[in-house]
């Protein structure tokens, strides 16, 4: 009688990174179900399936501990971009924006684009409907959701500009609760945008106490990145320690010229807090420009008030169009000139795609316009929903911050796949390049980080800092989350001209013990799970 396979998959003959920062050591990975059973050497051993690795690196499977990929999640659930770059778990929900709170009303007009350009809608009211809608659906990557401090504002209060009362915010500690309960791992806030913006200190200390009875995490974009990012940095850290909450610190970098080695400082303050107790850590991509709405990047807040068309209805009126732009060139005088407006590219703008990719600068030459004149102008005619690409961030900083001992990689992307439909966007190419880019051009070519510090900053430090015990490492009872890739060849060529573009290097991807990329092809397997923070089954 033949011999029953041990294994179900053997990856043989490949270099190990076990995620947490060791050196790499040779050996054989076998896996059962869903699981690694054994590590070391079975070259004797019976597989149902024979992985050769050899000349490759074998590491877990990435872990983007900052992405919006649930927003994508309901039209394109294989995650295609996030498997092609060896990612197999996602952080989602970050920046306060929640699409699980998010409902069919002309409140959420935000997340309801997103849906409706790929022909969905929200199925669900509340947080634990949106994550058995996941569940029912299929997923490509393992998802942890946090809960958005924008979108459960939202719900509460709208879009009011002005503290909660006792009610309001007994109601979004019930909402919290509710999500918590269901399994979300801890709360994000977008302090950049509104109306997470109105928040103040207590308001997110409270919510951020309730987390912390759930064991979960405050992940916060910053109220400034740039002119104001020290205060805005000490902003969180108050908020984290009136909580005594874990504090992540989304996408860390300084933006504009004149701020460029601020993360200095900013780093100082996060090992100061550290070495009084407060749990503080970081994450970033590895780029030079960062992308969000042009109406964040230019409006004051006097002028973002209220529903997007609200918002373009009033910068109709004359006198305070007036206002607004002395209050814009007031702030930055520099954008009065064409120079800087050259360094911002017109992103996701689906109202009038032909000026995507294009220069400010360039397009107000041609409009024969002040560039301020004509983005507010183009905010009037897009309603607002417009973004932009901003070149302002300085490599001395990108690789300050990734040399810190606690930031992690994150992609801070929306999982895309190069389809017909996709391809109409202008995206950041974060959203295909983050992870082989760190691999590519900070440790191969730069030699920024050593592999092994790469690797655990993509694996093993985020999943300590969400509380993952078995996955983020190669070890036996882990989860057969699992990268393979090339050291050789490993880099990103999404660009910002090409954004859809698929790396290379990276050559098979395991997520549960199923191949999802394999030769560096997608299977499109549908293999991940909804990680629920209170089912320690799944994690």
């Amino acid at each position: 009688m033949p011999t029953e396979p041990q294994f179900d998959i053997v990856i043989t003959r490949g270099t190990l990174f076990d995620g947490t920062g060791a050196p790499p050591f040779q050996a054989d990975v076998g896996i059962l179900g869903e699981r690694i059973v054994a590590i070391g050497d079975l070259s004797q051993a019976k597989a149902r399936r024979i992985i050769v690795a050899k000349d490759l690196h074998v590491a877990p499977g990435f872990i983007d501990i900052h992405t919006h990929s649930d927003i994508s999640a309901p039209f394109n659930p294989w995650q295609s971009s996030a498997i092609a770059m060896g990612v197999t778990s996602q952080v989602v929900g970050n920046c306060g924006i929640s699409l699980g709170l998010a409902l069919h009303d002309p409140l959420f007009a935000f997340e309801q684009r997103w849906l409706a350009a790929y022909g969905k809608s929200i199925e669900w009211s509340n947080f634990n409907e949106f994550l058995l809608y996941l569940e029912e659906q299929g997923i490509g990557t393992n998802f942890l959701p946090l809960v958005g401090h924008g979108t459960l504002r939202k719900r509460v209060m709208g879009m009011a500009d002005r503290l909660p009362t006792e009610e309001e915010l007994h109601a979004m500690s019930r909402l919290l609760e509710e999500a918590l309960e269901a399994g979300a791992w801890g709360l994000s806030s977008g302090l950049e945008y509104l109306p997470s913006g109105y928040a103040d200190v207590n308001e997110l200390a409270t919510l951020c106490s309730l987390v912390r009875r759930y064991n979960g995490i405050y992940a916060t974009h910053l109220r400034n990145e740039g002119d104001t990012l020290v205060e805005s940095v000490q902003e969180a850290l108050e908020v984290a320690s009136k909580a005594q909450v874990p504090l992540q610190l989304s996408h860390h970098k300084a933006e504009g010229t004149k701020n460029w080695g601020k993360t200095k400082i900013t780093l100082a303050m996060v090992d100061r807090a550290r070495a009084e107790g407060l749990d503080v850590q970081l994450d970033q991509y590895p780029y030079p420009a960062f992308m969000t709405s042009l109406v964040v990047q230019t409006l004051p807040r006097s002028a973002q008030q209220g529903t997007n068309e609200e918002m373009a209805d009033r910068l109709k009126n004359a006198q305070f169009r007036c206002q607004i732009v002395h209050e814009i060139l007031a702030a930055h005088p520099e954008w009065n000139d064409l120079e800087p407006w050259q360094n911002i590219l017109i992103g996701v703008c689906r109202g009038k795609p032909e000026l995507q990719g294009r220069s400010v600068a360039e397009l107000a030459q041609e409009a024969q316009k002040h560039p301020v004149e004509y983005v507010l102008d183009l905010i009037i005619e897009t309603e607002g929903f417009v973004s932009a690409i901003n070149f302002s961030i300085g490599e001395e900083d990108i690789v300050r911050v990734m040399q810190h001992p606690y930031t992690a990689i994150g992609s801070d992307a929306v999982a895309s796949q190069v389809n017909e439909r996709s391809l109409q966007d202008q995206i950041h190419p974060r959203v295909y390049g983050t992870f082989p880019r760190v691999l590519g051009r900070y440790v191969r070519q730069q030699q920024v980080l050593s592999e092994a510090e790469a690797i655990y900053k993509m694996t093993g430090l985020p999943a300590q800092r969400m509380g993952l015990t078995d996955r983020g490492f190669l070890r036996a009872g882990c989860y057969a989350d699992i990268t393979i890739y090339n050291p050789q060849t490993v880099i990103d060529t999404a660009t910002f001209e090409h954004p859809h573009a698929y790396p290379i290097g990276i050559e098979w991807v395991l997520v549960n013990g199923t191949v999802a990329l394999e030769n560096g092809r997608l299977t499109n397997a549908l293999a991940g799970k909804v990680l629920r923070a209170n089912n320690r089954e799944s994690r």
